[in-house]
């Protein structure tokens, strides 16, 4: 991995450039650094990394530390860079009308206006590292959420869409324990045009969860919540109608409004009382893409717990119907 360079004469004027220049200097070591545990990590056979493998210490809990660390502060600082180098004598720029849509979807009880002042600003001035506006992938909805440091908490699933440094370094050279005024000066430096485009990337890559599985996963859902009911929690066949599928005890629920209607599914699934909804069978649908192609869940998490005692059994089940289907 090489370290990217920007162009810091591009920060909106308040913002000092050497300020920002110093700081580049921090993340082009976390990338050198990110590169060394990558190249120990090179070799998965190696006999003494392999016996120092502890919950308590040793080289494979330190390494895989640094892993996670070095790489949350590589990206989170690029993000952070692109988000607050504006075009070439800019002026300050209003958010964009997909990030505006977003935030009056996902926060009605706010004012689009508000948002930075009554939601980013509180939570990045909290934040001891870093402050993150994101797509959160499981739950399918926006949230702001913040890091203390580069290491964590953070919230597993998170799509980074505006991504803040609220950590000492990157303000106290310029604003010493101002902090405040530093966040003002970088709301007026934000390109809005590159979180236009992470937004972007966002409906993209939702669209592709629901449109990529094959047009014979509807009946394979179908069948598979037939063959499983024991484990879903269904009731027995004989509780079946020509209407529609049984009520989804097990399944997870999500927000239908999160999730737009797909056509390849909506003529033969009816959304009646009491049965499996349109965002049901969606969920059961990315359930199957997750264990086919990528999960952003735990294994634990991917079940209901009254059917995860026998989740490995399925898990098996499934992946051999989907090897079939290939």
């Amino acid at each position: 991995m090489q370290p990217k360079h920007y162009k810091f004469e591009n920060l909106e004027s308040s913002l000092s450039t050497k300020m920002f220049e110093d700081h580049w200097k921090l993340y082009e070591r976390a990338v050198e650094s990110l590169n060394e545990t990558m190249t120990k990590l090179s070799n998965p056979y190696d006999p003494e990394r392999l016996r120092s493998a502890s919950t308590a210490s040793g080289e494979w809990r330190d390494i895989e530390n640094d892993k996670t660390s070095l790489s949350n502060s590589a990206m989170l600082h690029e993000l952070f860079f692109e988000n607050v180098l504006m075009p070439p004598q800019s002026a300050p720029m209003p958010a964009g009308p997909m990030f505006t849509s977003l935030v009056q979807s996902e926060f009605p009880h706010v004012k689009a206006t508000d948002f930075w002042s009554h939601v980013i600003k509180p939570t990045a001035k909290a934040a001891r590292g870093w402050c993150i506006v994101g797509w959160d992938t499981v739950n399918s909805k926006m949230d702001v959420t913040m890091m203390d440091g580069d290491f964590g908490p953070c919230l597993v699933g998170l799509y980074p869409i505006l991504v803040i440094d609220t950590s000492e370094h990157a303000y106290a050279p310029q604003y010493g324990i101002d902090k405040g005024t530093y966040l003002e000066h970088i709301a007026k430096s934000i390109n809005w045009s590159i979180i236009e485009h992470r937004v972007g990337v966002i409906h993209s890559a939702s669209e592709l969860m629901r449109t990529a599985i094959p047009e014979q996963a509807e009946d394979y859902v179908r069948d598979m919540l037939e063959e499983q009911k024991d484990d879903f929690g269904f009731p027995d066949k004989e509780s079946y109608n020509e209407q529609g599928l049984p009520p989804a005890v097990g399944l997870d629920s999500r927000n239908e409004k999160s999730i737009s209607p797909n056509p390849r599914v909506q003529s033969s699934v009816a959304d009646g009382q009491g049965g499996v909804t349109l965002a049901d069978l969606e969920a059961a649908r990315d359930r199957i893409k997750a264990l086919a192609k990528v999960t952003f869940r735990s294994e634990d998490s991917m079940y209901d717990e009254e059917v995860r005692g026998k989740s490995a059994d399925f898990r098996e089940a499934l992946w051999d119907r989907l090897r079939e289907e290939e």
